[in-house]
């Protein structure tokens, strides 16, 4: 390590004389003595595929926020919210996304701003041209090669061979994705091709779907690579090189849509899981609204029971609603047709019944899902909200759901907003801004409500 490379790990890691004495005890520890752990493939052993605890430095440092573009906006809430380090725009960004002429990924980062630190990852999944450059931004966060400033002379290219660099690392990653675009990928079934159409009712299907959802959650659990031997010949961060140190990861869900299959997919690979819901966070603000009507007179109806089964116990315990306020809706199959029985259901006792009264002006009917492609459920579920209201009533009726999906696509959103106000000025749509490329479009609009979700993502990583 250079002299100068000491200098920059010293200014962006140590606060305070007594942690810079506690980072040079801990850098000269981690020098290795003779040739560190050679295993029969020519690199340094690694105990484990990933370490339970934080490195050293990031007890006395504070968080570096990174996010692709699409998320930037969002992560520089984030960065606020969690009282980051802010550095000034003529020092240049902490990551550069650019690309080469051949519009391949040219990465870079400042390792200086990284190491040692705990690193929170803003990771779009909506965007799939951005998903390799992240995916080797977080391989490249979890082991990096620091070249001696000698090796200048040649252009870089002799450090590795004459192991003349320092290896550094975060001190722990959380990748946070605000939304997981293959969340509904997330088993395998049987299919069978007749008649160039493909059927999953076939019970001899000889075709399999990829469950992309916990593929991609491996790839982003994957351990970073080992460094390249003879060298290095320090560490950046304090922690050891033999056995091989590597920061903990954890990936951190925000609503997700079916949690075990993904969870249950990288267990092998030593990464923590959280799956985060915003639902129960959401609530809470709503009950803290002015003009809340109180549990008599509140009502959370569910478009289908998937929805109930998610969310009841929440629903429960955070607005203390009876049984026969907490709804849901029957989902009809007619061939390959979805519709919505136009009845209202409740679970009471592990019984399910109708509810058959009707609701009143007083009433208020929040309607909760966690994802939405058309709104036409949603929609539906204020519709026959409304059939069941007493002559002359008319309740006050909410939509709220995670993630506006609307595939994507502008002209979806348009449509979903034209819906909206053909239900009346009164009708409101709460989403979160997890998906920008569709709630960027509703945030002049007088009926939708776009929540920012930084406080809420703040409060799981700090």
């Amino acid at each position: 390590m250079s002299n100068a490379d000491s200098r920059n790990v010293a200014i962006a890691a140590v606060v305070g004389a007594a942690a810079g004495a506690a980072i040079l005890q801990a850098l000269k520890k981690s020098k290795p003595n003779g040739t560190p752990g050679q295993v029969a493939s020519g690199s340094l052993a690694a105990q484990d595929q990933r370490a339970k605890k934080a490195g050293v430095v990031a007890r006395w440092t504070k968080p570096v926020v990174i996010a692709s573009p699409a998320l930037e906006p969002l992560g520089r809430e984030v960065h606020k919210r969690l009282g980051c380090e802010d550095h000034a725009e003529c020092d240049g960004p902490t990551v550069s996304l650019e690309k080469f002429k051949s519009n391949d990924p040219n990465l870079k980062f400042n390792w200086v701003r990284v190491v040692g630190r705990k690193v929170v990852f803003l990771f779009d999944t909506v965007d799939q041209s951005r998903f390799f450059e992240q995916l080797a931004l977080l391989q490249a966060l979890q082991g990096f090669a620091v070249p001696d400033g000698e090796d200048k002379q040649t252009k870089w290219k002799t450090y590795v061979n004459a192991g003349t660099y320092s290896w550094g690392r975060a001190a722990h990653i959380t990748v946070v994705l605000p939304w997981y675009r293959p969340c509904q990928m997330e088993r395998t079934s049987r299919w069978h091709l007749a008649d160039g159409k493909w059927t999953n009712s076939n019970p001899e299907g000889q075709w399999l779907d990829v469950p992309c959802a916990q593929y991609m959650a491996r790839l982003l659990a994957t351990p970073g690579s080992v460094p390249p031997l003879p060298g290095p010949n320090s560490a950046m961060d304090g922690m050891p090189l033999h056995p091989l140190w590597r920061p903990p990861l954890e990936l951190l869900f925000v609503e997700l849509h079916e949690e075990g299959p993904v969870a249950r997919s990288v267990s092998d690979l030593g990464a923590t899981i959280r799956m985060e819901r915003f639902v129960p966070y959401f609530l809470d603000k709503f009950k803290a609204k002015a003009g809340y009507p109180g549990k008599n007179n509140m009502y959370i109806l569910f478009p289908d029971h998937g929805a109930y089964d998610r969310y009841a116990l929440s629903v429960v315990e955070r607005l203390k609603l009876d049984a026969d306020h907490i709804l849901y809706i029957k989902k009809t199959r007619v061939g390959e047709s979805i519709g919505q029985e136009q009845k209202l259901f409740y679970d009471e006792n592990g019984e399910e019944k109708e509810r058959t009264e009707l609701f009143s002006t007083k009433d208020s009917i929040l309607i909760v899902d966690d994802f939405t492609n058309s709104g036409s459920t949603l929609f539906g579920a204020v519709e026959l909200s409304r059939k069941c209201a007493a002559a002359g009533s008319k309740p006050t009726v909410s939509i709220f759901c995670s993630h506006l999906v609307a595939t994507y696509d502008p002209k979806v959103v348009a449509s979903l907003k034209e819906k909206l106000h053909a239900l009346g000025p009164e009708c409101r749509f709460y989403t979160t801004n997890s998906i920008p490329k569709t709630t960027d479009l509703l945030k002049d609009d007088p009926q939708a409500n776009v929540i920012d979700i930084s406080d809420f993502i703040a409060d799981m990583v700090h």
